[in-house]
């Protein structure tokens, strides 16, 4: 795997949430889950990008202490996974095999890449994963502050990383679960093992076992040759709107989210920490002025010191994508579209305001593959039928 498709992003603390009572065990972990600030508005030449909010529900993410851990050396159990089933997760790129009567009963297409899976026991196993919000792993451990607390700590190996198994204690939702996070280049992974239909520890050797086990099996697939396979996507029409709704492809390992606020649409497509923003909103438009364009008199932006890409859609239309800045974490890129009627390219597009919202150190064959969707784009004309999604 590429070394700078997971790249560091910040997210927040998770909140004090106390859960109901009677509250089922996945209730309980989803009290530990923070939720995604709303992205930054990026404006340029008087035209507001707004940026989907995406949320990494359903994530174990949480910045919590640990409390003066005992560490151990990994068990030297037997691992045994004849007959396990293979489980592949296309987006974020993983594959691990689980016992014969264990159960994918719950999967989230957000970017945390959430999945909850029903073991053969009093237990549920979930995982996710996360950019990291510190360097190592080691600090990510340290900087753990709501209330969780291990009672003992094993280094192991999760298939071919390096990590450790925590038996935890929350006091917030008395549950005592086993969690085993590695740290793969700048990207976390949360393998627990939670108590469920009344208990609140994980009592079976047994069990315990075939988690191990399936934690052996994990490893990273690669990106080359997923997605290959292209699905169509026809976005919604919004009254009051001058922009039509738009046609595109992309691949299967992207997903696709649709926002509407106060009558302003925001289409955003994504994958891990790679994502195209498009906005329709009622904003004023400007010209972009690049170091081949001629002179103008009125609303523009000066990027004649930037460096873009050309590229044609497949209805014609002439896009410049060029690089905005970086701040912190994330970079961005933004998109002029040539007018009908004559050689300036102005923003927003006839389609809205496009962006990419990307890792500071991005990893250029993402990049180009983002080319290809935008490539796609068409306007959907009001005499034609909108495909259901």
């Amino acid at each position: 795997m590429d070394n700078s498709v997971y790249q560091s992003a910040v997210p927040t603390p998770a909140p004090d949430i106390q859960p109901p009572t009677n509250s089922s065990p996945l209730d309980k972990l989803k009290s530990f889950a923070p939720k995604t600030p709303p992205k930054l508005l990026y404006i340029f030449g008087g035209v507001a990008v707004i940026l989907l909010t995406l949320a990494l529900a359903g994530s174990i993410l949480s910045r919590n202490r640990q409390s003066s851990p005992t560490l151990t050396n990994s068990t030297s159990e037997t691992i045994k996974t004849d007959g396990f089933i293979t489980y592949l997760n296309a987006p974020h790129f993983y594959k691990l095999s689980l016992p014969p009567k264990w159960s994918v009963v719950e999967t989230t297409p957000d970017q945390s890449g959430a999945l909850v899976i029903q073991t053969d026991a009093q237990a549920v196993m979930t995982i996710s994963s996360f950019p990291a919000p510190t360097g190592t792993l080691d600090e990510y451990l340290d900087s753990l502050t709501d209330g969780r607390t291990s009672t003992k700590t094993n280094s192991v190996r999760v298939g071919a990383y390096d990590g450790y198994e925590r038996f935890e204690s929350w006091t917030k939702t008395t549950l005592q679960p086993v969690i085993t996070y590695i740290q793969i280049q700048d990207k976390i992974y949360v393998f627990s093992l939670l108590p469920s239909n009344g208990k609140n520890a994980i009592s079976s050797e047994s069990l315990l076992r075939d988690y191990r086990s399936a934690l052996s099996t994990f490893e990273l697939t690669s990106t080359t040759g997923l997605g290959q396979e292209w699905k169509p996507y026809d976005t919604s029409r919004v009254d009051g709107l001058d922009y039509p709704p738009i046609h595109f492809t992309h691949p299967q390992s992207w997903a696709v989210k649709e926002s509407v606020d106060k009558g302003n649409l925001t289409i955003s497509i994504y994958r891990n920490n790679y994502e195209i923003s498009i906005a329709q909103a009622a904003v004023g438009g400007a010209v972009c002025l690049f170091k081949d364009s001629p002179s103008f008199q009125g609303s523009s932006g000066d990027l004649r010191t930037k460096e873009y890409t050309e590229f044609n859609t497949t209805v014609g239309g002439i896009m410049r994508r060029y690089f905005n800045k970086n701040e912190g974490e994330k970079s961005t890129f933004y998109f002029c579209q040539q007018q009908d009627t004559s050689s300036y390219f102005e923003t927003p597009t006839q389609l809205g305001g496009i962006v990419y919202y990307v890792p500071a150190k991005y990893d250029s064959a993402i990049i180009k593959e983002m080319d290809d969707i935008v490539i796609t784009f068409e306007p959907i004309t009001a005499s034609a039928s909108a495909t259901t999604q």
